[in-house]
């Protein structure tokens, strides 16, 4: 269940004013900043990299709702378009970053919201930046 028109209110603005510029799902503004699609909350759906020498900073957006989305990552939301989908990129995403150093931003964690993600045997764990430990592991 969607709520409210949010084409209507939020996208269509932007075309009538001519300022948006579509682009491919996997599109890179330069080496430093790329898309990346990561399909099954909504179509479409992006996580967005940042990445320098030191760092990759990830925006995963709407890919966990919840911390405990890492200790079972098969669990969706009721906004998820395509909830099989979903369990896929996330269990994907979660193999391929745990234990590295990519600092993620899911967009509906607590504060401070930043953090790791970790191999916790046979799930994953989320560690919140400046933290040594977490409670959703």
């Amino acid at each position: 269940m969607r709520t409210g028109d949010y084409v209507a209110d939020s996208v269509l603005p932007i075309f009538a004013s001519g300022q948006a510029e579509l682009i491919d799902d996997s599109h890179a503004f330069g080496s430093d900043l790329w898309l990346e699609p990561t399909p099954g909350h909504t179509p479409g759906h992006l996580a967005l990299h940042l990445s320098d020498r030191r760092r990759q900073v990830i925006l995963s957006g709407d890919l966990m709702h919840h911390p405990l989305q890492l200790r079972y990552p098969d669990w969706s939301t009721r906004f998820c378009s395509d909830p099989a989908m979903a369990r896929a990129t996330r269990r994907e995403f979660l193999a391929r970053h745990a234990d590295t150093d990519a600092l993620i931003f899911p967009a509906h964690f607590p504060s401070p919201t930043g953090g790791f993600i970790e191999r916790r045997g046979d799930h994953y764990g989320f560690r919140f930046d400046g933290e040594t430990n977490d409670n959703f592991g």
